[in-house]
């Protein structure tokens, strides 16, 4: 248990779980092939930033934030860039004021990263050595005690890498060649074993994916730089995405988020994990995602077959829309959950709600504030089975934090903030997901005692097709909605494809993603089918 009051563990008796309301509950993993079984799924970030650097926030801060709802995060802050150009009015000394910062703090940031560990958090030590020749890696070490090793030259750190059986993970791939964007031609898969696909930089999938790269000054996606052209001339590596955020928020929803299908939560199992690829990007919402071929975990290299049996079992925090299963970068299959369902929540039983809150008064309005909330989340005659958070990063504050703990199987404490002012892609919502059980005559109920004290109710039955809207004040207040159910026939699926092809010594390789209807996607990392 973590100090919030809940543990995190994923896929738990088939549903991920953030929030894990029974101990039976805990103990039980999902198995649905032989290779795959063994394997529980943890959420992390791998990469992110804070003030020792050139971002926002303590150290502690990214580390009580990682804690309260992660299950691991590595720290990588900004440590060095040998080939920086001169910006105008001397504006890359911001960068370089950032480097000292961080090379000075370095011996008390390796001692806050190994007292960060606990048994149901892992913390790991990183940096980020930025180039503008050879791209950025985020270099993640297994242990503690290890040197800030800044070369001049992509091979002399990976050398280094490798020699600390270290991770150098190359970031925001998709940026022009010599503008940032990943140099290819030093791509080293002992070292490299997963790429970063998203983050708060966008997509880079495709350079025709959604979530474009449109936040930063190094243009936008570059085609031969992408994830599929890499792949298609047999490059092999996994898929993870991470936030890169500024504000000492590792996780930040919305910005990147990390699955890692692992043996149990220690810093060497989620090491393994990561080298063996079994990792999955998304975006925001924690969808869990499983996906073998002939029982192999994703990441896996697949002696050659003609017969390929495909599994696929997907759990969203919102209603789902696709599932694709793309070989080769192209797409061969595709399910509609809306296709085999008939959309309705049926009661008794369990379903999903969504209970977002923020908004307020518009920037034209210039009446930005930061809102703090405090709220109770009930149900009468029901149980609440699962809590996921949302948290974006806005607003920073130093104090400000994003707080879930869980009472009791039916009560839910929440205190949290909100604000206009600098939200993360001008969304100034936060939200946390429930799943629960309950009849027709179940109450959600939600306390409001910050900004402003407020009892609103809903009956289960009610909320299959219909939402509530309240406001805190007049008009422009801040407001929040408890969103209509969704039910397990929408935000989750069991797929089987089959896919025979001629036997040979060419290899295929495949990965699955999945898309929910609010726009929150996940990629699992390929499987490789021969030599």
């Amino acid at each position: 248990m973590n100090a919030s009051g809940f543990s995190r563990r994923g896929f738990i008796g088939g549903a991920v779980a953030t929030a894990v309301l029974s101990a039976a509950r805990q103990q039980s993993e999902l198995s649905a092939a032989e290779d795959a079984s063994r394997f529980r799924l943890f959420w992390g970030d791998l990469h992110n930033h804070n003030a020792v650097g050139y971002a926002q926030g303590s150290l502690s801060r990214s580390i009580d934030l990682a804690r309260a709802h992660l299950d691991f995060f590595a720290f990588t802050g900004h440590a060095s860039w040998h080939d920086m150009p001169k910006m105008p009015g001397d504006r890359h000394l911001k960068w370089v004021n950032g480097f000292k910062v961080h090379s000075d703090h370095w011996a008390k940031t390796r001692n806050m990263i190994r007292e960060a560990n606990t048994e149901d958090f892992a913390a790991f030590l990183g940096y980020e050595w930025h180039s503008s020749h050879f791209g950025d890696y985020c270099v993640i070490f297994p242990g503690d005690d290890r040197r800030l090793y800044l070369p001049d030259h992509a091979e002399k750190l990976l050398d280094f890498a490798e020699s600390e059986k270290a991770f150098a993970i190359p970031h925001h791939l998709g940026y022009k060649k010599g503008w940032r964007g990943a140099n290819f031609a030093h791509f080293r898969p002992s070292v490299s074993p997963v790429v970063e696909i998203f983050s708060e930089h966008g997509c880079t999938e495709s350079d025709r994916a959604p979530y474009p790269y449109i936040r930063h000054s190094m243009s936008g996606r570059s085609t031969s730089n992408t994830v599929v052209p890499q792949l298609e001339k047999g490059l092999r590596f996994g898929f993870i995405a991470s936030s890169d955020n500024h504000r000492g928020y590792p996780g930040a929803y919305g910005e990147g988020i990390l699955g890692v299908w692992a043996k149990d939560l220690t810093r060497a199992s989620i090491f393994e994990a990561i080298r063996a690829r079994r990792t999955y990007a998304a975006t925001g919402d924690r969808i869990g995602l499983e996906f073998t071929i002939n029982g192999h975990a994703m990441g896996s290299d697949v002696p050659v077959t003609a017969d390929r049996q495909i599994d696929v079992r997907i759990e969203g925090h919102d209603s789902i829309a696709m599932v694709e299963l793309i070989r080769n970068g192209r797409v061969i299959e595709r399910h509609f959950p809306e296709d085999h369902s008939d959309g309705q929540t049926k009661l008794p039983g369990n379903a999903k709600c969504r209970i977002q809150y923020g908004w307020g008064p518009w920037g034209a309005l210039d009446l930005g504030s930061t809102c703090l909330w405090d709220m109770t989340i009930r149900i009468d005659d029901g149980v609440f089975r699962h809590v996921s958070p949302c948290f974006q990063s806005g607003p920073y504050e130093e104090e400000l934090r994003d707080k879930l703990n869980v009472v009791s199987e039916s009560e839910i404490r929440l205190q949290s903030n909100t604000s206009r002012v600098k939200c993360y892609s001008e969304d100034p919502t936060k939200a946390v997901v429930v799943e629960l059980s309950g009849g027709p005559d179940s109450v959600l109920s939600l306390h409001v005692r910050k900004p402003t004290e407020q009892v609103v109710r809903a009956k289960l039955s009610d909320l299959i097709d219909e939402n509530v809207v309240t406001f805190t004040g007049v008009f422009t207040s801040e407001s929040y909605i408890i969103n209509r159910l969704i039910s397990p026939s929408e935000f989750s699926a069991t797929i089987r494809w089959q896919d025979q092809r001629p036997s040979g010594d060419s290899s295929d390789w495949y990965y699955v993603r999945a898309t929910q209807h609010n726009g929150q996607m996940a990629w699992s990392s390929p499987i490789w089918v021969g030599a």
